[in-house]
C-alpha cells in the first residue's frame, strides 16, 4: 500500500511506500528533500469544520478591498500617470514589499498561479526583490493584512518565496 503525499516545494502528488511514512524523501519531481506524512489510519482522521462560505466571501472581498487601498495609494503619491517601478531610480525594497504581501495573501487562497506571477514580479528586481522578502522574514516591515495568517504559515510563504528568488 502507498501512501499519497504532496511535495511541500512544488506541490506536486507524490506515492511513497508505508515503509517511507514519516520520513524525509527525494520528489520525483523537483528532487528537493520533502517530508512524506505517516499513514494514518481512518479512524485516527479528525474531522475538519465546515466551511464557512460567508467567512470565505468576506476573506475574498477583504483581500480585493486591500488591492484597490493599495492602488489607490500609490495613485494618491503620484501626479500623472504612475512611473512603473523598473523605471524608477530611487527604488528601494520597501517599494517591492506590495510583491511579498501579494505572494503570501495568494498562497493563503491557494491561488498558486497568483502567488507565482507575484514571485516573478519580484524576482525581476534581483537582491532588491530577495531584500524585499528578508524585510519580512527579519521583522524589518509589518503588514496588517497578514496578520490573519497564523505566523508559522507566513513564515512558511516568506522562506518558499525567498527559495524561489535565489538566483
Amino acid at each position: 500500500m502507498n501512501i499519497t503525499s504532496h511535495c511541500e516545494f512544488c506541490h506536486k502528488e507524490i506515492q511513497a511506500p508505508d515503509t517511507a511514512g514519516g520520513k524525509r524523501g527525494k520528489c520525483p519531481f523537483c528532487a528537493k528533500s520533502t517530508y512524506i506524512h505517516s499513514p494514518v489510519a481512518e479512524e485516527e482522521l479528525l474531522g475538519l469544520a465546515p466551511l464557512d462560505e460567508q467567512e470565505e466571501r468576506r476573506l475574498q472581498e477583504h483581500v480585493q478591498e486591500l488591492y484597490r487601498r493599495e492602488h489607490d495609494l500609490i495613485a494618491l503619491g503620484k501626479k500623472g500617470p504612475l512611473e512603473p517601478l523598473e523605471e524608477r531610480e530611487n527604488l528601494a525594497s520597501s517599494d517591492l514589499h506590495h510583491f511579498a504581501v501579494n505572494y503570501v495573501l495568494e498562497m493563503a487562497r491557494n491561488n498558486f498561479e497568483g502567488a507565482d506571477v507575484q514571485a516573478m514580479k519580484l524576482r525581476n528586481f534581483g537582491a532588491l526583490g530577495i531584500q524585499a522578502v528578508d524585510d519580512f522574514i527579519e521583522g524589518k516591515s509589518h503588514e496588517p493584512a497578514l496578520e490573519a495568517l497564523p505566523k508559522r504559515v507566513r513564515a512558511s510563504f516568506l522562506a518558499e518565496l525567498r527559495a524561489k528568488l535565489r538566483p
